[in-house]
């Protein structure tokens, strides 16, 4: 059964990894040096936090990043994500960059396709040696059944798709795990024995806590009402032994204690950060370890109050186990309770289902395969209750079963509230398959319920094989979903922008999906993320976008240093920052860019899509920051842009705007541009003639560069190949990095094309290859 699993989970990693690898290839000829290139599936957003933060690690040679730039910018925010996970990130970047030499990018971009997979495969080889030796050869294939086919734990782990979730599960399952065994072994282990073990169980429970604090506390508080259980289902045998609970309580708490003291010391004692770990957290589990304790053995030898210390004691109690709400409400914080987007998928593969809450989820899906492969599973409490509630089986075994069935009632709460949370019920179940594995094989006399138990598991948890196997995965990389799709753009246009500016971390303000991408594929910084520490970078972005007038949002734009505004048409979330902000659309500064009132501190810059099918219909306005323009200048960019972009009813709108300014030649020139592109040749030769006048006539001296490079494209299109090559020439001369990087891509492609056919090429060659750089690949060809 071990072999077959692990055969299943090598299979689909392996096709998987086929896919991401060749999905990352499309569009591009080979890695960009100190680039990320890696096309994360499903847009994940936690995975592109956790790689750019290790990234940040492995260059700034930090192992504790405690402060980013890149969101909130320039101030930055601070980060209370815990550090373990980044270790394992930055240890397998290290031995990639040792073993094959490349550079730390290229060494990331690896890191983040094998980390999770490796941590399962290490995960399940543990799983299945522990619970052999421990629980017995039953239970152990049944439990690399469950770790192969529970769905959607089994989603945690996919490769490309880099979080700590895995291996938080991975440690509460331990931490279930380890107290299952010291249930178990109550009436055989010697009670030094046992303290160790339990010991262990807290020590491991600790160090999940720290990597994940509001997936693994309710996995804890639940594996403390477990405990509860098992004493209820011990009650009844003679001598019942009373599990070392203040031993696990007081292991928990000075591991959670030393790991907040690893984790924030010296810097950020101070900070009350609830989601991340925290003494409070030591304080509670003391509390709740030395509470358990108390109950079992009131329950176990019905005396509860042996002194007058018994109520003062249940009084420190109640106030340890009290401090972690006390706390959250004294400071308006939500803990483990704080939503995220995130919360609402239920599985990681890119077509899992994504509702407010199960009741949600149910009414809008019905009973779905994946609704009836995430339910299914539940049916292994029915019989589990039946051994409790009927005595079957020996006391040890019967205390098993009830301890595994805290944590699964603690995680079935979360679940019906958050859709991801059936992981964590997973997680549960999984321990309690191993417990229900030892009961049936202690019990048992022969092989026929042991095959029917093993058929009944296989029946409940094989449909979640199903849904895992890829077999919905074109490891071809042709056919594209949405989120590959938007990812692979986002990366082109991150690197496009990053070419374009020419300055390290630039400033763009965008959705928090695209803030992400630009800066993990271009190093852009930006504002606006979801994470509950950039609540500032957030707010600066929903006032700008929100601002009732074009004065107020550059107050903010220049107060922030921004460059860039950035408006996909695939994401909408600015417009549900301007209406958060404002109350409603009509009136906010993000709604006049819809309609093209720009500000004169404002120019479109076009950008040409990557030929990548499925984007058909999609665009993206950047507005680049610039000091003010005059009206004919900037109307004439805008009439130009919009003949870049095909968009040809506007660019006639703007062209005959134009016309208010008769004595402009930069104006005349745009017009001529827009004549050009709608084959309107009547018109442009009138135009023309009466820019060729104006030139002769001295009229283009005080030309803007890119005014100029737009003149000599127009007089060679009207066959004045003199007056032409002169104004290329004037452009040559007049060039500079500033203005080339800010030059129009068709501009600049034009530009470089004339300068070939009249032989005079760019002498600089450090410009020249700037120019090269800007260009799209086939453009690039072509000029070459």
């Amino acid at each position: 059964m071990p072999l077959l699993a692990v055969s299943l989970l090598v299979t689909a990693v392996l096709v998987r990894v086929h896919h991401v690898r060749a999905v990352t290839a499309v569009g591009e000829s080979g890695p960009v040096p100190g680039l990320a290139r890696l096309i994360v599936p499903d847009h994940n957003n936690a995975s592109f936090a956790w790689l750019d933060l290790t990234r940040v690690m492995v260059e700034q040679h930090e192992l504790r990043v405690r402060h980013i730039d890149y969101e909130n910018a320039p101030f930055g925010r601070d980060v209370f994500a815990p550090s373990p996970y980044r270790w394992w990130l930055g240890t397998l970047v290290g031995i990639r960059r040792a073993v094959s030499g490349d550079d730390a990018a290229a060494a990331l971009d690896w890191a983040a396709t094998w980390s999770d997979p490796i941590l399962q495969l290490i995960a399940f080889a543990g799983l299945v040696v522990f619970v052999a030796r421990r629980f017995g050869s039953f239970s152990a294939a049944l439990a690399s059944l469950g770790a192969a086919c529970l769905f959607p734990l089994n989603t945690e782990f996919l490769p490309a798709m880099p979080d700590d979730r895995g291996i938080a599960f991975v440690l509460s399952l331990w931490a279930i795990l380890l107290t299952l065994d010291v249930a178990g072994s109550a009436g055989i282990l010697t009670p030094a024995s046992l303290r160790r073990r339990m010991v262990m169980a807290g020590v491991v429970g600790a160090i999940g806590l720290w990597l994940n604090v509001p997936l693994v506390a309710p996995i804890l508080a639940g594996i403390a009402l477990g405990g509860v259980v098992a004493t209820l289902a011990r009650r009844s045998a003679e001598n019942a032994v009373v599990l070392p609970w203040r031993a696990w309580g007081l292991a928990g708490a000075i591991t959670a204690f030393a790991a907040y003291l690893i984790e924030f010391f010296p810097g950020h004692l101070g900070e009350w950060q609830l989601r991340s770990i925290h003494p409070l957290y030591a304080v509670a589990w003391l509390a709740g370890g030395e509470a358990v304790a108390r109950i079992a053995d009131g329950l176990a030898t019905r005396k509860w109050v042996r002194s007058w210390r018994d109520p003062l004691i249940w009084v420190l109690i109640l106030a340890g186990l009290a401090a972690i709400p006390v706390a959250m409400r004294l400071t308006h914080q939500a803990g483990i309770f704080a939503g995220e987007l995130s919360d609402q998928r239920l599985a990681r593969i890119p077509d899992g289902p994504a509702a407010t809450n199960l009741v949600n989820w149910m009414y809008r899906d019905g009973l779905s395969a994946m609704f009836s492969a995430t339910l299914l599973p539940l049916l292994l409490l029915v019989p589990i209750l039946w051994m409790l509630f009927r005595r079957v089986g020996p006391v040890e075994a019967r205390a098993r079963l009830g301890l595994s069935i805290g944590p699964v009632v603690v995680a079935l709460g979360f679940a019906g509230w958050k859709l991801s949370w059936w992981s964590g019920v997973d997680t549960a179940l999984l321990a309690a398959l191993v417990a229900t594995g030892a009961a049936v094989a202690t019990f048992s006399r022969g092989p026929v319920a042991r095959w029917a138990w093993g058929i009944f598991v296989g029946g409940i948890t094989l449909p979640g094989a199903v849904l895992f196997s890829p077999r919905h995965v074109d490891a071809t990389g042709r056919n594209l979903n949405e989120g590959e799709v938007y990812g692979l753009v986002e990366r082109d246009l991150a690197r496009w922008l990053a070419r374009r500016s020419g300055v390290p971390g630039e400033i763009a303000l965008a959705p928090h999906n695209l803030t992400f991408t630009l800066h993990h594929y271009g190093n852009l910084r930006g504002l606006a993320t979801l994470g509950l520490e950039n609540l500032g970078g957030l707010e600066i972005a929903m006032r700008i976008v929100s601002a009732s007038t074009p004065e107020e949002a550059r107050e903010l734009i220049d107060r922030r240093g921004v460059r860039y505004l950035v408006i996909p048409s695939w994401d909408s979330y600015l417009d549900f920052y301007a209406r958060l902000g404002l109350g409603k659309m009509d009136e906010t500064f993000l709604n006049r860019l819809h309609f093209w009132r720009l500000p004169p501190w404002l120019r479109p810059v076009a950008y040409s899509f990557p030929g990548i099918a499925g984007f058909e219909g999609q665009y993206v306005t950047i507005l680049q920051v610039v000091e003010d323009q005059d009206d004919a200048v900037a109307l004439s960019r805008l009439a130009e842009y919009f003949v870049d972009m095909g968009q040809l009813n506007q660019a006639g709108a703007a062209a005959q705007t134009l016309r208010r300014y008769p004595a402009d030649l930069g104006a005349l020139v745009a017009r001529a541009q827009v004549e050009l592109a709608r084959e309107d040749t009547d018109n442009f030769a009138r135009t023309a003639e009466q820019v060729r006048t104006r030139v002769a006539g001295g009229g283009d001296k005080t030309m803007p560069w890119d005014r100029r490079v737009s003149l000599a494209v127009v007089l060679y299109r009207a066959k004045q190949n003199a007056l032409s090559a002169d104004q290329v020439r004037r452009c040559l001369t007049e060039m500079d990095e500033a203005g080339l990087r800010n030059l129009p891509t068709g501009l600049l492609y034009r530009l470089q094309v004339l300068a070939k056919a009249f032989g005079q090429p760019i002498s600089d060659p450090k410009l020249r290859s700037i120019a090269l750089d800007l260009l799209p690949d086939e453009m690039r060809e072509r000029v070459q």
